[in-house]
């Protein structure tokens, strides 16, 4: 499409995974789409380079999957998670299901998912161009104002989305102006730090991903294969300890992994590559999404702890749901806004799947340590594979809609706690 059009069906502000998704899936409908980017690509932003079960099933569906193995994503096969009396791990592609994971860094991945949105005719993609203002009238958002080096730009839509990350410039203009997009915040108790490491051996890591947790007072570790060979680690640990960890990063981030009870053992012999990278404090973010005219996605609308892995699989999940609504939403619109009235059936379907995930990590959020319900759950997985195979279907959220914990992985925890 010309980049002089000013109207469009949708405008979407934020071109990384939600907002690229939102394209694809927009423009596969037909509808007309600007995606716009405050930054340049390729670029990287700090952020998990884990894609759940759950996510990748999203970008399979898109036909982006492929593009992503080829340049050089890990499609993780197992999962294991230890702690200090626990330590299961289960398949993620056996029995005909293929619930495998992926690993990719920002770099790379966010690229890719441009490239293919900017593959319909129907995307326009503008970087650089800077979210100055939205265009509001009687309440309703009706496109946005930005600028770029070749000056200010107004652009029109019924739907405009916010897919510009936990700092939202949609949420906040949003917020000042109509008092849209009410938020809660639950702030994270730990900080996360994590770097890339070559000549990882096969013998001590294969194509998966290890968490651990409470190897230490409130730590949790992370550690992957990703592309180009490398694989990444992080650590998570109490957040009050950030001001003593950055006075030596690369040190510390050695010693915090290496008093794990494996991750440590695994990077052994390997190099750390390139800088440490930190997540800074952050909060789990809840966010009304929708509003007449916009709606958020992605980190924008839930923000969740990093501790396991779940922005980015969140995000297309997400996208996926505006994707199945969206052509009811344009085939009735009146005026010149899809209000919120229609958009409220995003609310309901984004929080139905993925609020019990946000909920699970808001609870181990809060606190340092694992709470007695998530330690008995730990436990219980331990004990049988049919359990161990359950929990890593939810950990990847595959499990649909709040059916975990099952009737017998109940009795299981049940169990664990009479044993304890």
């Amino acid at each position: 499409m010309s980049e002089s059009a000013k109207t469009f069906d949708a405008i979407i502000v934020g071109a990384r995974v939600a907002g690229s998704a939102a394209a694809i899936l927009l423009a596969r409908d037909g509808r007309r789409v600007l995606l716009v980017d405050k930054d340049s690509f390729p670029s990287d932003r700090l952020s998990t380079h884990i894609v759940l079960g759950g996510g990748t099933k999203v970008l399979e569906r898109m036909g982006v999957l492929e593009t992503l193995e080829r340049l050089g994503g890990v499609r993780f096969s197992k999962m294991r998670s230890i702690g200090p009396d626990f330590d299961y791990s289960g398949a993620l592609a056996r029995d005909g299901a293929d619930d495998r994971g992926l690993c990719l860094g920002r770099v790379l991945m966010d690229a890719a998912m441009i490239d293919a949105a900017r593959s319909f005719e129907g995307v326009t993609f503008r970087e650089r161009l800077r979210l100055t203002d939205l265009i509001i009238e009687d309440g309703a958002v009706m496109g946005i104002r930005g600028e770029d080096a070749s000056g200010v730009h107004e652009f029109h839509a019924p739907l405009t989305i916010g897919a510009d990350g936990m700092r939202s410039s949609v949420a906040q203009i949003a917020s000042e102006r109509i008092d849209a997009f009410q938020r809660t915040d639950v702030p994270c108790a730990r900080a996360y730090y994590y770097a890339y490491f070559d000549g990882v051996a096969r013998k001590n890591l294969g194509d998966e991903v290890v968490t651990e947790f409470e190897s230490a007072p409130g730590a949790g570790n992370l550690v992957c294969r990703c592309e180009n060979g490398l694989t990444v680690a992080a650590t998570a640990f109490d957040a009050g300890e950030m001001k003593t960890f950055r006075t030596d990063l690369v040190s510390n981030l050695r010693r915090y992994l290496n008093r794990s009870f494996e991750v440590g053992k695994m990077l052994e012999g390997a190099t750390m590559v390139g800088k440490v990278f930190s997540s800074g404090l952050l909060n789990n973010t809840y966010r009304d999404p929708v509003t007449d005219g916009a709606l958020l996605l992605g980190d924008a609308g839930l923000h969740v702890d990093p501790l396991f892995g779940q922005g980015h699989s969140m995000a297309l999940m997400s996208a996926s749901i505006v994707g199945e609504l969206a052509p009811q939403w344009f085939s009735t619109i009146g005026g010149k806004s899809i209000w919120s009235a229609m958009l409220a059936e995003f609310t309901k379907r984004r929080d139905a799947e993925l609020m019990p995930y946000y909920r699970a990590s808001v609870r181990a959020s809060q606190e340092l340590g694992l709470d007695q319900g998530a330690r008995f759950a730990h436990r219980a997985a331990s004990r049988e594979q049919w359990a161990a195979d359950e929990m890593i279907r939810f950990a990847q959220m595959i499990t649909p809609r709040a059916a975990f914990p099952s009737f017998r992985f109940a009795r299981l925890m049940a169990a664990a706690s009479r044993a304890a």
